[in-house]
């Protein structure tokens, strides 16, 4: 019963660290403004080669802190929706450390959006 309630436990650690992750990584994808469209016309624009690599970069840096034993998470995309807001999807398996129990898997969403004024 013991080892149940601490794999209970651990499932939900792993849902809340994956969330974390994902928010993480969409924060920082919004941080990718084009500056010099900016500065010349007004308005809010991501570039989005730059939000892939610092959403990845975000995500790596997040779940390497971890010390999860049998873990996998996966950034699994990032999509610059319009002009301003990205949305972030990311996935973990959990494998359970009780035989025979199938592996639980998280599938998360992550939206941020930009804002700025001249």
């Amino acid at each position: 019963m013991l080892v149940l309630s601490s794999e209970i436990v651990r499932a939900m650690y792993v849902g809340v660290h994956i969330q974390t992750a994902v928010d993480a990584a969409c924060t920082a994808a919004v941080q990718a403004v084009d500056v010099s469209y900016f500065i010349d016309y007004g308005v809010v624009r991501i570039d989005s080669s730059n939000a892939t690599a610092y959403a990845l970069r975000e995500f790596n840096s997040t779940v390497a802190q971890s010390n999860i034993e049998k873990y996998s998470p996966a950034l699994t995309a990032v999509s610059v929706v319009s002009d301003h807001i990205v949305e972030c999807h990311a996935s973990a398996q959990m494998i359970w450390t009780l035989p025979g129990v199938a592996p639980l898997t998280f599938n998360v969403l992550s939206a941020a959006e930009a804002e700025a004024r001249r």
